[in-house]
Order: C-alpha cells, then sequence, then structure tokens
C-alpha cells in the first residue's frame, strides 16, 4: 500500500486550498482565555536555548552563526564622531545566521512534497532569491494557547533517550492518562527526551543531528488527528533519526508540516519544564516577522 507522499491526493487542506494557517486555525480567543486559567503560580520558563558563537550547529545545511562587536561605545569619539557634551557611547553587534538557528519556529515554506508545499502550493512558482511569496513566517500570527509537555524521557526511565528511539502513540497516550491530562484541539504539544541538558556541551549535542530519538512517525499522525497547533521536540529536528520509513528523510516534518499544516519548534528547551514536573501551561511564542524566511529563532515561554 502506497505512503501518503506517494499518492496525489493530499491536498487542498480541510481548511481550503488558500489557506496558509494550518492548524493555527485552531486557536480562538476562547482557547486563548481558557489557557490563561492554568498560571497557578506565575512561573515563567524559558523554552529557548542560550546562542552564541559555539553554540551547536548544522555547518553543512544551516552555515554557522556569527556575532561581533560592530560599533564599540568609545568609537563615539573625535575623529570618528564629534565630542558631545553628555558624552555619548552607543554599541552595535552584527549577526549573521539561519533562518533555522538554535531554538527555532518552522513555516510552511520549510518543507515541501515533489517541490509542493503545503495546500499543494509549487514552490517553483513562489520562491524567489529573497525567500517566498506565500507561507513566510511572517504569516505566523503569535501563538497563545495551552502548552502540554510529555517526559517521554521520565516515561521511559532514562536520564536521555537512546537515539533512533521513536516516541509512539501508546507511550504519549499512558504518560498522559497517568499525569490526568489530554491533548485538545490548538493545543501545543512538545516531547521532552532528555537531549535538552546536552545543549551546553556543544560536540556532543552535535552527536544528535543525524541520530536522535524523537517524534515517532505514527505519533506524528496522531498529533495531526487532534489537530494541535504547533509540536515539536528538545532535539535538533523534533523526530526520531535515522526515519522509521525506509529511503525517506523528515517524514514527520513532511507529514506534519507540508499534509498537516502543523509548524514545529525544533531544539526547544525542556530540562527545567521535566525538572519540575510541569505537563500543562499557558504557552507563548511569537516569531520574528521576517517576510519570507522558512523559520525563526523563538524565545517561546511557558507559564504555569
Amino acid at each position: 500500500m502506497p505512503e501518503w507522499f506517494e499518492t496525489a491526493d493530499w491536498f487542498p487542506s480541510k481548511w481550503g486550498s488558500n489557506d496558509e494557517l494550518g492548524t493555527l486555525n485552531a486557536l480562538s480567543s476562547q482557547k486563548t482565555l481558557s489557557a490563561l486559567e492554568l498560571v497557578k503560580k506565575g512561573r515563567i520558563y524559558n523554552l529557548a536555548h542560550l546562542i552564541h558563537n559555539e553554540m551547536p550547529v548544522r555547518s553543512a545545511l544551516h552555515g554557522p552563526f556569527s556575532l561581533f562587536t560592530l560599533q564599540r561605545v568609545y568609537d563615539h569619539r573625535p575623529p570618528l564622531r564629534e565630542e558631545t557634551r553628555n558624552k555619548f557611547g552607543a554599541g552595535l553587534c552584527r549577526l549573521e545566521m539561519s533562518d533555522h538557528l538554535g531554538t527555532h519556529l518552522d513555516s510552511l515554506n520549510h518543507v515541501s512534497v515533489d517541490n509542493k508545499f503545503y495546500n499543494g502550493v509549487d514552490a517553483f512558482r513562489v520562491t524567489t532569491p529573497r525567500g517566498t511569496s506565500r507561507y513566510g513566517i511572517e504569516s505566523v500570527p503569535p501563538i497563545v494557547t495551552r502548552g502540554i509537555m510529555v517526559d517521554a524521557a521520565f516515561h521511559g526511565g532514562k536520564e536521555i533517550l537512546e537515539k533512533g528511539y521513536s516516541v509512539t502513540p501508546e507511550s504519549v497516550e499512558e504518560f498522559l492518562k497517568q499525569n490526568d491530562l489530554a491533548v485538545e484541539k490548538g493545543d501545543a504539544v512538545f516531547i521532552h527526551t532528555g537531549v535538552s541538558k546536552l545543549w551546553t556541551n556543544p560536540s556532543e549535542y552535535a552527536t544528535y543531528f543525524e541520530a536522535s530519538p524523537g517524534i515517532g512517525f505514527e505519533l506524528a499522525k496522531w498529533l495531526a488527528k487532534r489537530d494541535v497547533s504547533v509540536a515539536g521536540s528538545d532535539t535538533p529536528s523534533s523526530e526520531v533519526a535515522p526515519a522509521e520509513l525506509k529511503g525517506t528523510r523528515l517524514p514527520v516534518h513532511q507529514y506534519l508540516i507540508a499534509k498537516c499544516g502543523i509548524r514545529l519548534i525544533d531544539n526547544i528547551k525542556l530540562d527545567e519544564l521535566a525538572r519540575d514536573k510541569v505537563y500543562e501551561f499557558l504557552f507563548m511564542c511569537s516569531p520574528l516577522p521576517i517576510k519570507g524566511a522558512t523559520a525563526s529563532p523563538v524565545a517561546p515561554l511557558a507559564i504555569a
């Protein structure tokens, strides 16, 4: 039996052929108000990893991250600047980076099937030297919803799940049942594998770029059935690697993003939520509105 990507009937989406929101259609003012009620202690968790020159990067694909000082505060003096009465100085830095940097949110123009984006949009027609004319990260509204964190590492009795470990719907359902939780339409769902804690050891974290625990293909289908607004894990590509489906690359990305319109947050920092056993929270994330970009570095928040 052929896989979904081997057929020609995976589009248009259920929201119509011109839709650009995907499962963000599930968000509403009522969903936001309901999520706000989850805040009990006012504890804020930053779900973004530190960005710095020596951080883990996939150099072959994304290139290096570079930050350097462009202007020093003491450059504001003769002969570069006129002397000021208030002894003014200001520093500036320059950044050079891929849009898939560190903790980042993928947009719907990131992954294709046979050169077609979400809803069957022809990548050749919309891709330009300055990004795409459709589905750029600027089309993603701020995401404020209920967040769910599944601690797959703890559930599996490990600090860090082994490379190639596929997180399944059965294990997720068991974890949710044990914690009296259920995934609802529009929720943001993240999987903790334990890899988060390795970010401060770039060489070790980098070994997970091509071999990693993560979201399995059947779990991707499970998430899609529930119309989650966004998903991801604390690993470089969120999904299990190598891929479970023979002869494929990033099939979970392809299924969730291209077929279902579900955006992913890769490299999300979940170790503190896992430490404090915070599995349900108010989730907030707003990407940089970079026109045509395929992703944006983000600093999501979980508030419990």
